[in-house]
């Protein structure tokens, strides 16, 4: 039963699968896990040897977890919130540690897959499904050292299905449920003895519900359909040199219901506000192993071409915007010797953005180095500098240091420090009405202490203390974008932990407590100060299992005003019909709870839904 149940822990308590493995070893090899972190430093890293926070889960954790989108999976993950203007397809923000989605860096198989369209850069998750994804990293802390800009509050890397071990493999799923919601998905993926090649098609498509509160007498649905293509190919030209191309293609259509000042969001004159986009990214690679060192070369290419219409309380309205990233890199890795490793690398990004006929662009240089140093079996080091240039601020030098320790096996102590820094956006610079050409780029620092606890039955517990100041704050204020003088503020605790019941039951839980407040003393918008999940996994029978969810939010405002607390309910059950079919069922809020994560916007109701998932 260990195969079913190790993964558990990872998903619904923010450690890693491997954790629960200790189990079932010896007292005095419980440190000796599997995972590792390929976000955390240049070169890959086991997790317990990391000095920053890092959250891995793979595609089996995803899917015990019930969630049907990227977005609801990391909502159950410590530190980790999400909101949303409405249902599957709106706009979706996630915040790490108080921090918004403009200070995050987001990378699709190595593609950065943040839009520079977008009024402050950053990524929408209303539309990513988690069917095509196999591997999530959630990197925490400012990480401009080893990332540049917009990575102040984190990084977080997606890894697409592809074959792990030689063969071919075929999976499909699909799913039916409330609001007239179905979803297809199959994968394609084949590893011979030289490489490997994937593809993943998936399809969603649901009628909705009001994304403007229906409580306040919005009634008509907002529909959202989406259609993704993923692939992943790469092959060993000889012994050491190894090529690839990946990427995506998306289309979407979303309706949804604008903010009318100062009323708030309602359904709109005519019968639907639209938003259509089309996106799609690439990467081309080559990786060479020359003795000691190792190189990889990269060239990425994304663009999101998107457009909103409709009428609202003003006329008719049709906003179009464009944005595309083009970038080079060079990464190489020095293996000096067993307790000395080096990386070291370059790149240049050219980002620009069209909204009708206004339009602007910008350049990016940046190097780095990096030491990740383990002078003894207990601790590790990782030092990173980077020196960024930019066409239009000149320089900015970041800096991170992350230390492991571990004293003795069954404890680990962490200690992570860096600066970091967010340039304007190209909206921001160059929007005519509401842009502002003087603006300069906001500057962070973080830090993060934390301890870990294992135990010998697999059981964990974790916590971490941070704080993460920004300076120069960017800020829509009085028609325009302004920097705000003073420091933004969010410190608080991550608490998570996880115990076998017994053999086929864990239960799991994290705690998240926030103190976020802008330079004035207001508190930041949209942080809950409290949140709180608890969940319980059962593997009924060796073919039967059965999870619950109980999350509880408290104290969020939003522009000004306190939303209410709430508490949601989740539960999921699967059977294994045969070793290649599983059948299964999920509702989600349980209890039918009435609540709002954007002040005016509704959510879901209580919510059914029936699938199947066959691999073969």
């Amino acid at each position: 039963m260990r195969k079913a149940r190790l993964p558990l822990v990872a998903a619904l308590a923010a450690a890693t699968p491997a954790l629960a493995q200790a189990q079932d070893t010896p007292d005095e090899d419980i440190i000796k896990l599997d995972d590792i972190t390929i976000s955390a430093n240049t070169t890959e890293t086991a997790v317990e040897r990391s000095g920053s926070t890092v959250e891995v889960a793979t595609q089996e954790d995803i899917r015990r977890s019930g969630e049907q989108t990227v977005a609801g999976f990391l909502n159950t993950l410590p530190g980790i919130s999400v909101t949303s203007n409405g249902g599957l397809g709106t706009t979706t923000s996630v915040r790490v540690r108080g921090s918004s989605g403009r200070y995050l860096g987001v990378y699709v198989d190595g593609i950065d897959v943040n839009d520079p369209s977008a009024p402050q850069i950053s990524f929408d998750f209303g539309s990513l499904l988690a069917d095509d994804v196999s591997r999530i990293e959630v990197l925490k802390g400012a990480q401009s050292a080893r990332y540049g800009s917009e990575a102040i509050a984190g990084v977080i890397n997606i890894t697409t299905n592809r074959a792990t071990e030689p063969g071919t493999f075929h999976s499909f799923g699909a799913e039916y449920g409330s609001y007239n919601t179905s979803r297809l998905s199959y994968n394609l993926s084949h590893r011979g003895e030289r490489g490997g090649v994937a593809l993943t098609l998936t399809n969603v498509e649901t009628d909705g519900f009001s994304a403007a509160d229906e409580n306040a007498g919005n009634t008509e649905a907002d529909g959202h359909d989406t259609q993704r293509v993923s692939f992943a190919t790469d092959y060993e030209l000889t012994d050491t040199v190894t090529v690839g191309l990946n990427g995506f293609w998306q289309d979407s259509k979303t309706s949804y219901d604008e903010y009318i000042w100062p009323v708030g969001p309602a359904d709109g004159v005519t019968p639907d506000e639209t938003s259509e986009s089309t996106s799609y990214g690439w990467r081309a690679f080559m990786n060479i192993v020359s003795g000691a060192v190792e190189h990889e070369l990269a060239i990425t290419g994304f663009k999101n071409d998107r457009v909103s219409y409709g009428t609202n309380a003003w006329g008719p309205f049709n906003y179009p915007y464009i944005g595309e990233r083009l970038t080079g890199s060079y990464n190489g890795t020095a293996f000096v010797n067993e307790a000395l490793t080096l990386g070291f690398g370059a790149d240049t990004s050219d980002e620009s953005y069209e909204s009708g006929p206004n339009q602007g662009s910008h350049i990016m240089r940046g190097i780095y180095a990096e030491a990740n140093w383990a002078p003894t079996d207990e601790l590790d080091v990782a030092a990173t500098v980077r020196h960024d240039d930019h066409s239009v601020f000149g320089g900015e030098t970041t800096g991170r240091l992350a230390v492991a320790y571990r004293p003795v096996p069954d404890w680990i102590l962490r200690f992570a420090a860096g600066t970091g820094f967010r340039t304007p956006s190209l909206f921001e610079l160059f929007d005519p009405v509401n842009g502002n050409p003087a603006l300069q780029p906001e500057t962070s620092d973080n830090i993060e202490a934390g301890v870990e606890k294992l135990f010998a039955n697999g059981g964990f517990a974790r916590a971490t203390l941070f704080q993460t100041r920004i300076t120069d704050l960017i800020q829509w204020q009085g028609g325009s974008y302004v920097q705000v003088p003073g420091t933004a503020r969010s410190k608080g605790i991550e608490l998570s932990g996880g115990v076998p019941l017994s053999d086929r039951v864990i239960l799991s839980g994290n705690a998240t407590f926030i103190d976020a407040t802008l330079s004035s003393g207001a508190r930041l918008s949209r942080v809950p100060e409290t949140d709180i999940s608890v969940r319980l996994d059962a593997d009924i029978t060796d073919d039967f299992q059965l999870g619950v969810s109980l999350q509880r939010v408290a104290n969020m405002i939003d522009g000004g005003a306190r939303l209410p607390d709430y508490t949601l309910a989740n539960v999921n059950a699967s059977y294994q019909v045969t070793d290649a079919a599983q059948v299964y069922v999920r509702v989600e809020n349980l209890f039918d709870e009435e609540y709002q994560t954007v002040r005016g916007y509704g959510t879901s109701d209580r919510a059914f839904f029936v699938g199947v998932r066959a691999s073969f």
